[in-house]
């Protein structure tokens, strides 16, 4: 028996040998890990007797003193945002109903009573199965090696944990097709290799929970009721996007519906950063210049921890700017964010360059695809958490949206949930979602050569 201690403020004893990282969170402590666990991405360092080292790496087998080198307050997430206007017609005709979005990074619920359809409360919270890999690919991975229970049982006990005290006739639980693989047990391997074909694209009742209808492999039920709680298709022209991991988007131009999405990577959710965390109390969330002066703000005004999306795009906005990047994305130094010990690095920059051309380049085709210009969209709608903070002159200066539609942005926060929040409260939404999906039609840009070209195109910076 042996006995780990953390900066002196909890400890357990254990009996037998165990990955520090498992012990930690055994304790209560969860760590920021979007590498799954594969000692790449750093953000486990702890000092264990005085040692540096991986907490996801590391067994031991002594009496152990861990100091958490970065520990992280729960995500600011989201869950206010648009909804289009529908009539009601509850699924529920009495008592409690719930809507929740399993995005990758958080998870959001909604709470109503019916029949008066009372928004009770609302909450998002990190999304645990995190710990296990930063995007869907990495959990993918783990789920192959025999994780597909410890994901399941992961997020069904947040759903359980988010409805305590409420007894719950019926839930609506939206996400992309592989959260709602990971949250009915379903092996999500199709979705990660050729053909890609899921075991399911849902649209379906399970026990007392509807799972609305993905509309592929990689475009998911979250963007069928960011859709349907967008009202995009109430205009002629109009494109969504929700620049996250996956760089989900659809474009509505003539009664045509096209989709696609794009492998961004993490990095705009803070993962794949040096030192990037998602939006928690501290993280740099803004960095602008003044005076030729760089400065910055955190969330919540707290002492600086690290980078979020929106401050990295930002920073990366500066540096142009200043002329400390050229359109290359040449970095010569670490880059220092003002006095806050935080810095961008040059494989930052590369992460934020792979991003950002995959998410402008996935508009650009979207935009091919249907024989039109940018300053033909009448409304741009930015869906998801990053979406809701985002500034558009940084984004047009780093090339991650056309200029063309800056004035048209609408940011309409979590559409994901707040569409799953209106299949709840009308059946006509119900079927309006189910016909999106059916209707949509998906762009695969690994085998369009335009996305290709246009790809490396974008990974350049604009000089000015």
């Amino acid at each position: 028996m042996f006995e780990i201690t953390v900066s002196g403020r909890c400890r357990k004893q254990f009996m037998k040998k165990i990955l520090l990282s498992d012990a930690l969170e055994q304790m209560g402590i969860f760590q920021h890990k979007p590498c799954g666990g594969n000692g790449t991405c750093g953000k486990c360092r702890v000092l264990a007797n005085g040692k540096e080292v991986l907490s996801c790496r590391t067994f031991v087998s002594e009496d152990t003193e861990v100091v958490l080198l970065a520990e992280y307050g729960e995500i600011r997430g989201v869950t206010k945002g648009y909804t289009a206007e529908f009539e009601k017609k509850p699924l529920v005709s009495e008592g409690y109903g719930m809507a929740i979005d399993i995005g990758t990074t958080t998870v959001a619920g909604y709470l109503y009573h019916f029949p008066e359809g009372e928004l009770i409360k609302s909450i998002c919270v990190a999304n645990r199965q995190a710990e296990f890999g930063a995007d869907v690919i990495s959990r993918i991975g783990y789920a192959e090696q025999g994780g597909i229970e410890v994901l399941k049982n992961r997020i069904q006990e947040q759903i359980a944990k988010i409805s305590e005290g409420y007894p719950i006739e019926k839930y609506v639980i939206t996400g992309n097709t592989t959260m709602l693989h990971l949250l009915t047990g379903k092996n999500p391997a199709g979705i990660a290799r050729a053909p890609f074909l899921p075991e399911s694209l849902f649209g379906e009742w399970v026990l007392n929970a509807y799972l609305p209808k993905c509309i592929s492999a990689y475009v998911g039920a979250d963007i069928t009721t960011a859709i349907l709680a967008s009202g995009m298709q109430e205009k002629k022209t109009a494109f969504l996007v929700d620049i996250g991991t996956n760089g989900e988007m659809a474009l509505w131009h003539n009664g045509e519906l096209v989709c696609c999405s794009t492998a961004a990577g993490p990095a705009f959710e803070g993962a794949g950063i040096y030192q990037g965390v998602p939006a928690v109390r501290g993280a740099i969330n803004r960095v602008f210049l003044q005076d030729n002066s760089l400065q910055y703000e955190t969330v919540d005004g707290g002492k600086p921890v690290g980078i979020c999306g929106t401050g990295i795009m930002d920073a990366a906005a500066c540096m142009l700017e200043l002329g400390a990047l050229d359109e290359t994305g040449y970095l010569e130094e670490n880059f220092s964010i003002g006095d806050s010990k935080i810095v961008i690095t040059p494989e930052d920059i590369r992460a934020i360059q792979l991003a950002k051309a995959a998410i402008a380049a996935g508009i650009d085709t979207l935009l091919h695809a249907c024989g039109i210009e940018a300053d033909a969209v009448e409304a741009f709608y930015i869906a998801g958490g990053f979406g809701s903070y985002i500034r558009c002159d940084s984004a047009v200066r780093i090339g991650l949206i056309p200029e063309a539609v800056a004035k048209k942005v609408v940011a309409i926060g979590n559409a994901a949930g707040n569409g799953a929040a209106m299949i709840l409260q009308s059946t006509d939404c119900l079927k309006k979602s189910e016909e999106i999906a059916k209707t949509a039609r998906t762009v695969d840009l690994s085998q369009d050569a335009y996305f290709m070209e246009r790809y490396m195109e974008q990974m350049m910076f604009e000089m000015r």
